[in-house]
């Protein structure tokens, strides 16, 4: 299993969005000179006292589940065919983020009003993507070369 460099790539893919839940994605300021940011917990007044403006749990669970279901790929390194719809359903899932955190972004930027700067970390998941993608490559040749010895038995 830790063979194999899928496994390490799908390990690095819920690293990189774990790592996601714990970093601000947009920093903004209102025209009062009230700081915000933006992170996947929801957007927050950040001040003597931390209060959450606008909660994003749908975005939050949609991040969980895609480490998630890269973490649990990793063990079914017995049935390739099933690890390559995890790992399809799981860049599906993480190209899902886009959409829904520019949503969210542009509805805090209209309540807040202000200068918003998105920030680096918003490209994990584009990151993530790859290295799912790398992992689908590698497992689509272990298929094929499984396919190929049982062929010559």
């Amino acid at each position: 299993m830790i063979q194999r460099i899928q496994t390490v790539y799908l390990f690095l893919s819920t690293v990189v969005l774990a790592a996601l839940l714990f970093l601000p994605l947009a920093e903004m300021v209102d025209a009062m000179g009230q700081f915000y940011v933006l992170d996947l917990h929801g957007l927050k007044e950040v001040g003597e006292k931390s209060v959450t403006v606008m909660p994003l749990m749908p975005l939050t669970f949609l991040v969980g589940v895609s480490a998630a279901v890269s973490f649990i790929t990793i063990f079914f390194f017995r049935n390739r065919i099933l690890q390559l719809r995890l790992c399809i359903f799981n860049i599906l899932l993480q190209i899902g983020f886009y959409p829904l955190f520019f949503y969210y972004y542009y509805q805090a930027r209209n309540q807040i009003e202000g200068i918003a700067d998105i920030k680096i970390s918003v490209m994990l998941p584009v990151v993530s993507i790859i290295l799912v993608f790398l992992a689908t490559r590698n497992i689509r040749k272990d298929e094929l070369l499984v396919r190929a010895y049982e062929r010559l038995r």
